[in-house]
């Protein structure tokens, strides 16, 4: 139930209600209109429906003959009926017009249509790393921020956004959580990432969602909330720092510590019925890929196995963990 003074929004593929009720108005005046021909100059329903139409849209007929009764009843048909015609054709045009002109609808359209994709809630610094690095990866996004400058400039670089408070219902239906792959929670406040993972956890319990915290006393708060992992900014940074510290060689291959293109790949393949991998040793999927460095397998247990034995066969519902050369990495999910 919508509370009173809170107007209904409207959804993209959906009609407004005050459209839809005066489309039924406009049948309603035309069954009238032939109904009344029928009876009142016994026309056939063809004839009558015909008449009517003429008379709605204004065209103009010749003289059918039209007896007193029928002018009578002409004349309250073209004074009701032409009044709710061009009522309609004016709240129908404004429908598509808004449609066609208003961003934030077009967004939330082309965000309906997707399929496995990520749903990132605040696009500040943080976000848009996260979009980025998305990106690059080829995944599909949807961007969700109370800035309309942030949306703004995030649709010009052809990112679906749109503008909206990503602790409601609506906005996050809007980005289609229920057809998600995952949802980021990165606003800057800690209190408002909390209340997208209430949010996102209560729409979609399966979905997994990644929050940010800005505050260490607010990791296990989030946890609590919904998040299925909480990362922390300070804290990753500080370990970078202090892995370039203490083993800058180590920090080189790892993504994300230098920002450099030496860093080392990862990637995860899931096996699938459809996987060209399922039942395959490892040690085939070495030999055709001999630079890649199989790092572990988790199996739908979740039980998470490192540096697995070359004679295991791969199974369905298990997760490969591989790392290597951005190029090698590429090669096998391609080939996956």
């Amino acid at each position: 139930m919508i509370p009173q003074g809170v107007a209904k929004r409207i959804l993209p593929g959906e009609w407004d209600p005050v459209v839809r009720r005066s489309l039924l108005l406009l049948c309603a005046v035309v069954v009238f209109g032939t109904a009344g021909y029928t009876w009142i100059e016994g026309w056939s329903p063809w004839r009558s429906l015909f008449f009517t139409l003429v008379t709605l849209t204004t065209v103009g007929y010749g003289d059918y003959g039209l007896t007193e009764n029928g002018e009578r009843f002409t004349a309250v048909l073209m004074i009701g009926g032409i009044g709710t015609v061009s009522y309609t054709a004016g709240l129908i045009l404004q429908n598509i017009m808004a449609r066609a002109t208003h961003p934030e609808r077009r967004m939330i359209e082309k965000a309906r249509k997707l399929q496995d994709h990520h749903i990132i809630c605040g696009l500040g610094r943080t976000g848009e790393r996260v979009i980025t690095k998305l990106l690059e990866d080829g995944a599909a996004v949807v961007a969700i921020d109370s800035d309309p400058h942030r949306v703004a400039e995030a649709q010009t670089r052809g990112i679906v956004a749109f503008e909206g408070d990503a602790t409601s219902d609506q906005a996050l239906q809007d980005a289609g959580i229920e057809r998600a792959s995952a949802v980021a929670a990165v606003t800057s406040a800690d209190a408002v990432n909390a209340l997208i993972c209430l949010t996102a956890r209560a729409l979609a319990p399966k979905v997994p969602i990644i929050a940010r915290a800005e505050d260490e006393p607010s990791i296990c708060k989030l946890r609590r909330a919904g998040a299925t992992n909480v990362i922390s900014p300070s804290s990753y940074g500080g370990d970078g720092i202090a892995e370039n510290m203490l083993r800058p060689e180590v920090a080189r291959l790892l993504p994300g510590l230098q920002g450099g293109t030496d860093a080392l790949s990862f990637a995860q393949i899931a096996i699938s019925p459809q996987s060209p991998h399922l039942g395959e040793a490892i040690i085939q999927l070495g030999k055709r890929h001999p630079r890649l460095a199989i790092v572990a397998i988790r199996d739908a247990s979740g039980d998470v196995t490192t540096h697995p034995e070359p004679a295991h066969t791969l199974a369905l519902g298990e997760v490969l963990v591989v790392a290597g050369t951005g190029e090698d990495v590429a090669e096998l999910k391609t080939a996956a």
